[in-house]
C-alpha cells in the first residue's frame, strides 16, 4: 500500500485531516486500509529514536503550561517546532523533505531546546502555528480512461432509455455517483460535451423528424398541438437527465462560460432544431394566431380552445421567442382583423358602433391578461385599437347629426361609450360643438315658446337637470364640456327677439320669467309628496324653509346665466312691491334670504332699492302703530284703516288712477293725512288706490252667517254701490262707470272678477266670460260657499299686458341711456377712436347689464351725433366734441 498524502496539524486541541485519497491500480476510488496523521508519524519516529511519546494536548492551556516543577527536558515539544518543512523538496515520492530523517542530530536537539525556551514567551492569544505541507500530490498516478469509458457507457445507455421513455437499467443513484466521480477526476468538460451532443442527436433526429412527419398532413393547430406535446415530453425528460447529471450541472455547468446548464441546453436545442425548422415554425406561429381568431369568433377557424392557446403562449415564453416571432405576427393579424371589423361596423349607427367598439376593446385587453400576453403586447394592441377604431374613424365618431340624435333621445349609455372611446385619444373636447348646438337648440325652443311661456323657468330647470345628469354620468364630469354647457346656457338665455309679450322690444324674456317664478315661490307655501311608513304616498306640508331655499338656489343658478339683469330687476321690484303691500309673502325669512343671494351675486348697488323697500315697510308699521294709539284716545273709528307710507324713489312708479272713493273711506283717509302732516311737515302724500285692498262683510239670503269678502279697493267700491239697489233690480255698465269714475279697462277687469270668475257675487246679464258696455249687473242673492272668508282680490296680483309692456319699454329706454352714457365716457377718455374699437369697448363696458347688439350701439351713436356730443371724421373714426 502506498500512502499518497497525509497530513495533520493541531489547533486548539483538535485534529484536522489535510487530505487523504487512495486509488486502486484500476483508477477506481477506494478507502485506504489505514490512515495515519502527521502526529502519529512523529510519535512513531520518536519511539523509534527513544524519545518520549506524547499525545495530542486537550487544550492550549495544558499544552503550553510553564510549570516550574518540570524540567525543560521533560516538556513535550510541538512537532511544528521540532521539524523544519522548509527544506528541499521530497525525493522518490516521499511525502516529506529530508529534514524529517534527522531527528537525533545535535542541531535538532538544540533547536528543540531553543523552541522550549521560546515557548516560555508564547502568547495564548496568538493561536496555533500553521503547518504547510508542500508538494502534496493531488492526482492519482494511474490512468483514468478505462473508468471514464465504463461510466459513460452506463450513462449513454441511460440517456437512450430516458429519451425513449423507458426506465434506465442502472439506478439513478448509481448513475449520479458515476457522473460525480468523472467530474471529480476533472473530466467534466468532456462529459458535458458528450451529454450535449447526445441530447442534440435526439432533438435534431427522432424528435424533429416525428414532428415534421405529423406536420405534413395536419392543420396549423394540429402542428402546434404536436409541438406543445413534444416540448412537454422533452421538458419532463430533461428533468430526469438533470437528476442524473446534477453534480455536473451545479459544479461545472453553472459556472461555465462555454456550456449552458442542462435545462437551458435543452431549451436552446429545442428552439434551434425543432421550433426553428422551416416546416414547423410558420405552422406553429400561425396555429397560435388561428386560435386567437377562433377565440374572437372568426369563421373557418374551428372551435375556440383556450387551454391550447394558453399552452402555446407559455411555449413561446419558455422558448424565449415571444417578442421576436409571435408578437409581430400577432399584431399584424390583429391589425387586419380590427381594420375589417371597423369598416363593417362604421356603416351602422353611431350608437351601435360605440357600443360594439367598447366591447371589442374590453375583450382584446381582457385576452391579454387571460392568456398571459406580455405588457408590450397589451400596449401595442391598445395603440392599434385606438388608431383604427378612433383616430381613423374620427369623422364618424364626431358626426354632429349622430351626436345630436343621441342627445335628443337621452341615450346616456351610448354617449358614455362614445366619450370613453374619444377619451382614449384625448378627443373629448371635440364634443363641444355638438353639445353646444344641442343646448342652444333645446334652450331656444323653450325660451321662445310663447304658448308655454309661464312654464319657461320650470322647463329650463328640468332641461338643466337633464344636462347635468348627462354631463355627470355620460361625460364623466369633463371640465371642458362643463364650460361648454355654461357658455351655451349663457348664449340662448340672453337671446332677444321682438315679440308682443316683450312689449315690442328685443329684451330677453328669461329675466322677466325668472322674476315671476321667484314671485310664485315667495307668495305661498309648497306642497311635496312624501312616502309614508306603509309605502303609500300622502300629501304633507314639507319643511317650507328648506324647500323654498332649495328651489331658490336652483333658480339662482339660472339667474347667473342672465347677462342683462335690468329686466329681472324691474320685474322683481314690481312683484316684491305687490307682495309687501298686500301681505302676500309666504315667509319673511325667505324674502330676506333671496335678498342676500341677490346681493352676493350682483352687489349692494343692485339690491339698494330692494332693501329700502323693506325698511319703508318697517317704518310704515311704526307709523300705523302711532296712529292707532292716537285714534284709540278719540273713540272707536268707523273704518279700520291701515296705511303704508312708502318713498317714491325706492319703489316702482305707479300711475294715478281716477276713482270715486266712498264718503266713509274718504273721511278716514283725511283723518290720517292730518295726523301725518302734523308729524311730518312739508311732505306730500299721493294715494295709490289701485294697490289698496279691504275686507267687506256680506250677507246672502241662502247663508245663515255673513261672509267676509277680501277684495281690492275697486271691487269694494263696486260692491258698495249695490247696497242701495233693491232686490231684483240691476245696474248697467254705464251706471257703474259714472258712480265709480273708473276707466274702461279697470272697470271691465273689476266686473269680470266679480261676475265671471270663481266667486260670482254679482250676476251678469247676458251671461258670458267677457264684459261689455251693454251688460246689466245685479246682486247674486243665491250665492253660497262653504268658506267663511273668501278672497276675490287676486286680480291685483296679476300683471296686466299694459303693465308688462310699460316695464319692458322702461327697461329698453334705460338700456339706451346707459349705452349712450358709456359711449360718452369712452369718447371723453379717448378723444378719437375708430368705429370697430368703439363698438368693442361699449360692449365690454355694458356687459354687466346685458350684451348689446352692434346695431343698437350704432343707433345710439347716431343719436349722440345729432345731440353734438361727437362727430364723424374720415377713416371711419369719431371725435369727441367738448
Amino acid at each position: 500500500m502506498q500512502q499518497h498524502s497525509s497530513g495533520d496539524t493541531e489547533r486548539s486541541g483538535k485534529r484536522k485531516s489535510i487530505g487523504k485519497r487512495k486509488l486502486s491500480d484500476q483508477g477506481e476510488p477506494s478507502q485506504p486500509q489505514s490512515q495515519r496523521t502527521i502526529f502519529e508519524l512523529l510519535s512513531k519516529n520518536r519511539t523509534r529514536d527513544n524519545l518520549p511519546s506524547t499525545t495530542a494536548p486537550t487544550s492550549k492551556r495544558s499544552r503550553f503550561s510553564l510549570s516550574p516543577s518540570r524540567s525543560s527536558s521533560a516538556h513535550p515539544v510541538s512537532p511544528t517546532k521540532m521539524y523544519n518543512f522548509s527544506g528541499s523538496p521530497p525525493k522518490n515520492g516521499a511525502a516529506f523533505g529530508r529534514s524529517v530523517s534527522a531527528l537525533n542530530s545535535p542541531s535538532v536537539k538544540s533547536q528543540a531546546l531553543n523552541a522550549n525556551a521560546r515557548q516560555n514567551n508564547f502568547s495564548p492569544h496568538a493561536g496555533a502555528k500553521k503547518l504547510v505541507v508542500k508538494n502534496l500530490r493531488t492526482g492519482p498516478r494511474v490512468t483514468q480512461e478505462p473508468y471514464f469509458d465504463k461510466i459513460w457507457a452506463q450513462l449513454d445507455a441511460a440517456l437512450s432509455a430516458i429519451f425513449d421513455g423507458r426506465k434506465p437499467d442502472a439506478s439513478l443513484e448509481e448513475l449520479y455517483k458515476g457522473a460525480e466521480n468523472i467530474c471529480r477526476q476533472e473530466r467534466a468538460p468532456i462529459l458535458a460535451k458528450r451529454v450535449q451532443e447526445r441530447c442534440k442527436d435526439h432533438v435534431a433526429g427522432p424528435l424533429r423528424d416525428n414532428l415534421v412527419t405529423r406536420a405534413g398532413g395536419g392543420t396549423n393547430v394540429d402542428t402546434l398541438r404536436a409541438v406543445i406535446e413534444a416540448w412537454s415530453t422533452w421538458h419532463s425528460r430533461l428533468i430526469t437527465v438533470r437528476w442524473v447529471f446534477y453534480y455536473l450541472d451545479q459544479s461545472f455547468l453553472l459556472h461555465s462560460k462555454e456550456f449552458p446548464v442542462i435545462q437551458e441546453m435543452g431549451l436552446i436545442q429545442f428552439r434551434s432544431y425543432v421550433f426553428a425548422d422551416r416546416s414547423l415554425k410558420p405552422k406553429v406561429l400561425q396555429g397560435a394566431c388561428d386560435l386567437v381568431t377562433a377565440d374572437r369568433g372568426g369563421e373557418g377557424c374551428g372551435m375556440p380552445d383556450p387551454g391550447l392557446l394558453r399552452a402555446s403562449i407559455d411555449l413561446f415564453h419558455n422558448l424565449d421567442v415571444y417578442n421576436s416571432d409571435f408578437e409581430p405576427l400577432f399584431i399584424n393579424e390583429t391589425e387586419r382583423f380590427i381594420a375589417a371589423w371597423a369598416r363593417r361596423e362604421v356603416a351602422g349607427s353611431l350608437a351601435s358602433y360605440a357600443e360594439n367598439s367598447h366591447a371589442l376593446i374590453e375583450r382584446e385587453i381582457e385576452r391579454c391578461a387571460l392568456f398571459s400576453l406580455n405588457q408590450s403586447t397589451k400596449q401595442k394592441l391598445s395603440e392599434l385599437l385606438d388608431r383604427i377604431l378612433i383616430s381613423e374613424q374620427e369623422d364618424a365618431l364626431l358626426a354632429k347629426s349622430e351626436i345630436l340624435g343621441l342627445m335628443r333621445s337621452s341615450n346616456k349609455t351610448a354617449l358614455k361609450q362614445l366619450y370613453s372611446l374619444l377619451s382614449r385619444k384625448g378627443l373629448t373636447n371635440k364634443l363641444k360643438p355638438a353639445f353646444n348646438s344641442f343646448i342652444v337648440e333645446g334652450g331656444s325652443s323653450i325660451v321662445f315658446d310663447e304658448a308655454n311661456e309661464p312654464e319657461m323657468v320650470v322647463r329650463l330647470l328640468q332641461f338643466k337637470q337633464q344636462l347635468d345628469a348627462t354631463w355627470a354620468d355620460a361625460f364623466n364630469r369633463d371640465d371642458d364640456l362643463s364650460h361648454a354647457l355654461r357658455e351655451a346656457f349663457a348664449q340662448f338665455m340672453n337671446l332677444g327677439k321682438k315679440t308682443e309679450s316683450a312689449g315690442g322690444t328685443d329684451n330677453p324674456k328669461t329675466g322677466e320669467m325668472i322674476a315671476k317664478h321667484v314671485d310664485r315661490l315667495l307668495k305661498g307655501g309648497l306642497k311635496v309628496t312624501a312616502t309614508g311608513a306603509a309605502g303609500q304616498e300622502d300629501v304633507t306640508m314639507a319643511d317650507e324653509d328648506a324647500e323654498i331655499n332649495r328651489q331658490l338656489d336652483q333658480v339662482l343658478d339660472l339667474f347667473r346665466f342672465v347677462q342683462g339683469k335690468a329686466v329681472f330687476e324691474a320685474f322683481y321690484k314690481n312683484d316684491l312691491a305687490r307682495r309687501l303691500l298686500m301681505g302676500k309673502s309666504a315667509n319673511d325669512d325667505a324674502e330676506k334670504s333671496m335678498l342676500v343671494r341677490l346681493k352676493k351675486e350682483c352687489g349692494s348697488s343692485f339690491t339698494h332699492n330692494l332693501e329700502s323697500m323693506f325698511k319703508d315697510m318697517d317704518v310704515a308699521r311704526d307709523e300705523m302703530a302711532a296712529y292707532n294709539e292716537e285714534k284709540s284716545t278719540r273713540g272707536r273709528p268707523s273704518v279700520d284703516l291701515n296705511v303704508s307710507v312708502i318713498s317714491a324713489s325706492a319703489w316702482p312708479s305707479y300711475p294715478d288712477v281716477q276713482v270715486t272713493i266712498p264718503r266713509i273711506v274718504a273721511s278716514a283717509l283725511s283723518d290720517f293725512e292730518n295726523f301725518y302732516h302734523k308729524k311730518h311737515t312739508g311732505r306730500k302724500l299721493q294715494w295709490k288706490h289701485q294697490l289698496a285692498h279691504c275686507q267687506l262683510r256680506a250677507r246672502f239670503p241662502k247663508e245663515t252667517v255673513p261672509k267676509d269678502l277680501v277684495v281690492s279697493s275697486f271691487q269694494a267700491i263696486v260692491l258698495l254701490l249695490f247696497n242701495d239697489v233693491a232686490e231684483g233690480e240691476s245696474l248697467s255698465y254705464e251706471d257703474l262707470q259714472k258712480a265709480t269714475g273708473l276707466s274702461d279697462p279697470e272697470l271691465k277687469r273689476t266686473l269680470q272678477s266679480l261676475a265671471c270668475a270663481k266667486y260670482r257675487v254679482l250676476t251678469k246679464n247676458p251671461k258670458g266670460k267677457e264684459v261689455n258696455t251693454t251688460d246689466q249687473f245685479s246682486w247674486n242673492a243665491g250665492f253660497t260657499d262653504v268658506k267663511r272668508r273668501i278672497k276675490i282680490n287676486q286680480i291685483q296680483l296679476k300683471e296686466t299686458k299694459e303693465e308688462n309692456k310699460t316695464t319692458h319699454e322702461r327697461v329698453a329706454a334705460d338700456r339706451h341711456y346707459e349705452t349712450q352714457a358709456a359711449i360718452v365716457r369712452i369718447m371723453k377718455s379717448r378723444k378719437t377712436i375708430k368705429h370697430a374699437e368703439l363698438i368693442a369697448e361699449v360692449i365690454e363696458a355694458t356687459r354687466h347689464r346685458g350684451t348689446l347688439q352692434p346695431a343698437d350701439i350704432k343707433a345710439n351713436i347716431e343719436k349722440l351725433i345729432e345731440k353734438d356730443y361727437m362727430e364723424r371724421v374720415e377713416g371711419n373714426k369719431y371725435n369727441y366734441v367738448a
